[in-house]
């Protein structure tokens, strides 16, 4: 986390729990997006921010493949530098969201990969309750 980050502090980053059966849903949803745009890993959560390509998988290259060239070599630690940066940005997005909901729903999405894909989900879980509870209203 960058210090610009560090020095918002939790307070304002602070996103309340979901409940369980998602009542507060889409007051939920809006403040993750907002938190999580904050820290800069917004993308991360809409599936923006894509998963870095990885250079041994680029054609001709395979599991044996090592940098011959300085450009290779520029390549393969660029992909590195990328690839940690998104990882971190991927965990630190997880756990914003996994601190936020009920363990009975962490059970639920514990085996997701990507924030994206745990987000998703409580939204299909939810987004269906929330327009049922605005219409009662």
């Amino acid at each position: 986390m960058s210090s610009s980050n560090s020095k918002l502090g939790e307070d304002f980053l602070h996103v309340p729990k979901l409940a369980v059966d998602g009542e507060n849903w889409t007051t939920y949803k809006y403040r993750m997006l907002w938190s999580v745009d904050a820290r800069g890993f917004l993308g991360h959560l809409d599936g923006t921010k894509k998963k870095p390509v990885d250079a041994l998988t680029l054609s001709g290259r395979g599991a044996s493949w090592s940098p011959s060239t300085m450009d290779e070599i520029r390549e393969l630690t660029a992909f590195k530098v990328t690839m940690k940066e998104w990882h971190m940005g991927k965990a630190i997005t997880k756990q914003q969201i996994a601190s936020t909901i009920p363990d009975s729903l962490f059970i639920q999405v514990k085996g997701l990969d990507t924030a994206q894909e745990i987000f998703t989900y409580l939204s299909n879980l939810f987004e269906k309750h929330s327009r049922v509870v605005s219409v009662e209203l």
